[in-house]
């Protein structure tokens, strides 16, 4: 796929849909592509973060755990970006991904992303932006679930 392929499916992705196309081809120039077998590990819970994983081709599984049974929670397929939060905040994942079948990634490394950001600040900002709105739905979400609890009759009453 050319860089110009690969620059559309990023913008797809809401994290830098909102990034000029032009800082997106600088951060697709500067990243690597990756190829991963069929039942191996794109990521793995528990691992270091390091960098976050646009998906060309191919299909994964996003589970919980590291076991190929149980736990899972997604699919993932061309266009779908995995281990961002890794990836901006260098923690260690809290899920793992296991390609379906052989899977083409697009591997952006915190220190490119972060160059890119250096270098073109408005990058930053827009995806600062758009975590920032992540959170605050997360955080509706949670004040949603804490006021059903609130609510809630005590066990002790039943």
């Amino acid at each position: 796929m050319s860089v110009n392929t690969d620059v559309e499916l990023l913008q797809r992705v809401p994290l830098f849909a909102q990034v000029d196309p032009a800082h997106l081809k600088v951060l697709v120039f500067s990243s690597q592509k990756k190829r991963v077998a069929a039942g191996s590990y794109v990521i793995k819970k528990g691992s270091q973060g390091n960098a976050g994983y646009l998906v060309i081709s191919g299909r994964g599984i996003v589970r919980r755990d590291n076991k190929g049974n149980s736990g899972a929670i997604a699919r993932v397929q061309a266009g779908a970006f995995v281990g961002e939060m890794s990836m901006i905040g260098g923690t260690h994942s809290s899920i793992s991904v296991q390609a379906i079948d052989e899977m083409v990634l697009l591997k952006i490394s915190k220190k490119i992303f972060f160059r890119v950001c250096e270098e073109f600040p408005d990058v930053g900002v827009k995806v600062l932006a758009v975590l920032s709105d992540k959170l605050d739905g997360s955080l509706s979400g949670l004040r949603g679930v804490q006021d059903y609890f609130d609510n809630a009759r005590k066990f002790s009453s039943l």
